[in-house]
């Protein structure tokens, strides 16, 4: 077996991919990739706590920490306390962000679609399943 024949090669080659079409689409809104997942992760479901926000989006919550810093610098986040939990924050859309959201939510959909289109709905839907079955 060649060192292209690995799984790990190839997912890696397609992810690298992907993500060049995602930051192709998001250069004009300064965001990279991995800012823009986040913020669409909160997009989904506002007033998330970091830590949830790490789970929900498979990244180690020191990582998540330092974007949820930038898209709040960058204005594109805010944090709030939580009422019953003042030591808790949540993560909310700013309305920067909201501005965006519609046009976010077409990259998403494009870019995702693009992928999705070269595939059956029974191949699609082949293809979550073996992708779910390499999750630990």
């Amino acid at each position: 077996m060649t060192f292209q024949d690995c799984i790990c090669f190839q997912l890696g080659t397609i992810s690298r991919k992907i993500t060049l079409d995602y930051r192709n689409k998001i250069a004009g809104y300064n965001l990279t990739h991995s800012q823009f997942f986040v913020l669409m992760a909160v997009l989904e479901c506002e007033g998330l706590q970091p830590s949830h926000l790490a789970e929900k989006s498979y990244i180690d919550r020191a990582t998540v920490t330092g974007l949820i810093d930038r898209l709040e610098r960058d204005g594109w986040v805010e944090r709030h306390r939580d009422v019953p939990d003042r030591r808790a924050l949540k993560i909310y859309l700013s309305s920067k962000a909201k501005k965006h959201k519609k046009e976010f939510v077409a990259i998403f959909n494009e870019i995702n679609g693009s992928f999705k289109d070269r595939f059956t709905g029974e191949e699609w839907e082949q293809l979550q399943y073996l992708l779910g079955k390499l999750e630990p």
